[in-house]
């Protein structure tokens, strides 16, 4: 062995002349016969061999040597994996491996020279080809094990460097191999080859049609599975790739000639464009009577689309048609047969219950605010909002057309809004009242969802029966304290409460000043510092807003409707920074809700009832004694019928049309109403909201970095949280937001804070960044609604197709 030896003491100086400790593992003890050999020709470095205790060796380095000075060389007999003990000493020394055994091939060179960068599972590569390719391709692509699809990722990321790499260590046999295991590809180095394989893989796999096998993977699961990991990891890759493929095939009219929606892959826009086009034909054509079973059908399609990755990274905008099909869906699960025979408590029994008739007006609210937010052109967009909107027409007529009736006898559909006052105003310190002109009982659930998103407050959710007619000087005045009164003079009405004219607000903020509230705008409460907040006592205090009314009365179009769900943030809010003041019980109401109705045709218009001097357009008053012509066309409410609901009436009578129709009047918006009888009117929402007092601690700092520039789509945002406390009790939320010009380009992230570093990771959405500069970003505490910082930041990203790098 003497040549051996030699080698070895001749490779073993040269690496002392570099690092001063080495660790050699000889696990077969194949070299145990040349140590002395070794040892004796070695004079300027120790030898310590591992006999059984990492501890003596551990000793005895520190013994003869405390500060490291000399050379040292460990002998353990076992591998590297075994030797967990001594990690410690081999963390300040080097690896050594003989290299009398090595080929003399440019891989075995790559990996003495990142020797260091080897996993300690593939130590022995050179006695093992596995291990070696293993190896190769860990420190290539820097994984501490086997991790192909992340390499794979990282190649078509970059290929053109690692090729390089591949191809001069001679391993392009090897990736190649690599593929055909994993996925069955043989596409070699070629990224475009390689990623359309993958590509249509997804799509064999997932897609109702063979016309693209010949392009795919063998093994089409394992790229499909790739596929969804390579569109969370790098998505911006991903899309680029996707786009430059497709561009050679035309998948939206593969999907559409193929007239089948269970189309469940992802790896083409095409596909999602298609599909578009099939959904919206779908319900273009549908007959009447079948519209909501095709509805149904569709659901799952546009349910699944909507969750997918092009319509998450906003460059798919599935909104319309899913909530065309959710409004149609809806609506039939109503029948409005049963309707018919149903009691007035009943019909506000079905509206308001969780799984209630409200729901079809709040899926249809978003509809018409989707058909407002898009910019992307439908097919045949036209058709099925006429199509959505007659079945939502119809819903209205159906479940309000017996309401008018029963409410002639028994006016009310539970506890009656004049209630209001013995039943949930609390003149106590931290009660807040919130009253906000409009709110409709399926946004009070919606400001409900919200707050249990959010908060583990306790809450109730609750209608009262409007005061007839559900105007505002009414509604607002059946919150206070004395018996409602209405009643003509000079052909006006005229509202009283507890004996007073209620004329406007100013009269009732001084009613309600009196009672002991402090009375506020909702704008005000927003313009008050937190500090302020804080410091102040949480009087018993009414919130008004305006907002959604003032809306209504305004905009003759869908921009109204569309708008008015931002009440909903508005009052979230204000729950939250009242909170800071100490307010521990809310309850959340309105005057009266309100009707949005497609422009009303000349059937449902009627002649206003002659000779009564007040005509709205839902309503009208009359004198008790006015004599007035009999017609089907509304319904009389007299004073009886009135003090059931306790409004003091005895010298007027009040006319409603039935169901959605409306009296000819002049101005206000022909499609937003309020007054008359329906469900979506008289169904006032009371919101009670119990949340916990606040405890007293040490305030705390943010210190928030997010990347500038942002050079991909998925980054880091980092938060440290410094205060005196050891620990938060409760811990603070924040949620990261990121907008353009006002509008999200990433869904709003929420991460729980702990004292010391924290971070979390947003998504941009590629289709709301692509071709902006910069981005701003907000980090608001989510219990105090307070901004911890507001930052914009540069975008450096690419999206385009022109920087591929292909190939090809």
């Amino acid at each position: 062995m003497g040549d051996l030896a030699d080698s070895i003491i001749t490779e073993l100086r040269q690496k002392f002349d570099r690092h001063p400790v080495w660790v050699w593992y000889d696990a077969q003890e194949k070299y145990k016969g040349v140590l002395n050999e070794v040892e004796a020709d070695l004079d300027d470095v120790t030898l310590a061999r591992y006999d059984g205790s990492y501890f003596e060796l551990k000793r005895r380095l520190r013994d003869e040597d405390p500060n490291y000075e000399q050379n040292w060389l460990f002998y353990i007999p076992e591998s590297r994996n075994d030797a967990e003990w001594f990690r410690d000493v081999h963390a300040l020394g080097r690896q050594y491996r003989v290299g009398q055994d090595i080929d003399d091939t440019p891989v075995t060179q790559f990996l003495v020279e990142h020797d260091e960068e080897i996993p300690d599972a593939y130590e022995d590569w050179g006695q093992n080809r596995e291990y070696q390719r293993l190896a190769f391709f860990c420190v290539l692509f820097e994984t501490v094990g086997p991790a192909i699809d992340e390499w794979v990722r990282d190649y078509l990321s970059d290929p053109e460097d690692y090729r390089e790499d591949i191809e001069d260590n001679a391993m392009a046999d090897a990736w190649d191999a690599q593929l055909r295991e994993e996925y069955g590809i043989n596409a070699g180095l070629d990224p475009k080859e390689l990623a359309t394989q993958l590509l249509f893989g997804e799509v064999t796999s997932r897609a109702p049609t063979a016309q693209y096998d010949n392009l795919a993977a063998d093994d089409a699961q394992a790229a499909a599975e790739f596929c969804d990991d390579w569109q969370q990891y790098t998505p911006a890759d991903f899309t680029r790739y996707s786009r430059e493929i497709e561009a050679d095939y035309d998948l939206t009219e593969a999907v559409i000639e193929s007239d089948q929606t269970r189309w469940n892959a992802t790896a083409f826009k095409g596909i999602d464009t298609g599909l578009i086009r099939l959904v919206m034909d779908r319900l273009a054509e549908g007959t009447y009577a079948d519209l909501p079973e095709i509805a149904a059908e569709l659901n799952r399609t546009v349910t699944k689309r909507r969750d997918s990755f092009w319509s998450n990274e906003d460059l798919v905008d599935w909104s319309v048609p899913a909530l065309a099909v959710e409004t149609l869906r809806q609506i039939g699960t109503v029948d409005v047969d049963d309707a018919k025979a149903m009691g007035s408590r009943e019909l506000a029994g079905q509206y308001t219950t969780d799984d209630g008739w409200w729901q079809v007006d709040a899926a249809y609210r978003r509809y018409i605010n989707a058909t407002q937010q898009a910019t992307f052109p439908y097919p045949k967009e036209a058709t099925v909002k006429r199509q959505v909107t007659n079945h939502y027409m119809a819903f209205l007529q159906g479940v309000n057309r017996p309401l008018a009736e029963i409410l002639s006898d028994d006016p009310t559909l539970g506890t009656p809004q004049t209630s209001f006052y013995e039943e949930f105003a609390e003149v106590e310190n931290g009660t807040a009242i919130i009253i906000c002109d409009g709110l409709r009982y399926e946004l009070a659930e919606a400001i409900r969802e919200n707050l249990g998103r959010r908060t583990d407050f306790e809450q109730d959710l609750s209608a009262v029966s409007a005061a007839l007619p559900s105007i505002t000087e009414v509604g607002m005045a059946a919150h206070l304290l004395g018996e409602l009164g209405l009643s003509l003079d000079d052909d006006e009405l005229v509202v009283t409460s507890g004996g007073e004219q209620m004329a406007g607000k100013a009269d009732r903020v001084e009613r309600l000043s009196a009672a002991g509230f402090e009375v506020v705008d909702m704008d005000e409460v927003g313009d008050i510092s937190l500090e302020e907040l804080t410091e102040s006592d949480p009087v018993p205090r009414v919130v008004y807003s305006g907002t959604i009314d003032k809306l209504g009365e305004s905009l003759d179009d869908d921009a109204a409707f569309s708008q008015v769900a931002s009440h909903v943030d508005d009052v979230e809010r204000t729950v939250q920074r009242l909170k800071q003041a100490g307010y521990t019980r809310f309850v959340i109401t309105s005057d009266h809700g309100f009707l949005y109705t497609d422009r009303l045709n000349d059937d449902h218009k009627v002649e206003a009832p002659d000779l009564a001097p007040v005509v709205k357009r839902r309503f009208a008053a009359a004198d008790r004694e006015t004599p007035l012509v009999d017609t089907d066309e509304f319904v009389e409410i007299d004073h009886e019928a009135l003090s059931k609901l306790g409004i003091d009436g005895p010298e007027i009578k009040l006319l409603f049309p039935r169901s959605v129709a409306c009296f000819k009047s002049r101005g206000g918006n022909m499609r937003y109403f309020h007054g008359g009888i329906s469900l979506q009117e008289l169904l006032v929402p009371c919101l009670t909201v119990t949340t916990g007092e606040i405890e007293e601690s040490a305030s705390i700092s943010y210190d928030v970095s997010i990347p500038d520039p942002i050079t991909n789509s998925i980054l880091t945002v980092e938060i440290e949280a410094k205060s005196g406390q050891v620990a938060f009790d409760p811990a603070p939320t924040l949620e990261v937001r990121a907008t353009i010009n006002d509008e999200p380009v990433a869904d709003p992230v929420t991460m729980e804070i702990s004292p010391g570093d924290n971070s979390t990771r947003v998504r941009l959405k590629q289709g709301a960044i692509s071709g902006e500069d910069t981005v701003q970003f907000e980090v608001v505490d989510t219990d105090t609604r307070e901004t911890i910082t507001r930052q914009t930041v540069s975008l450096d990203l690419l999206f385009g197709d022109d920087d591929m790098g292909f190939d090809v």
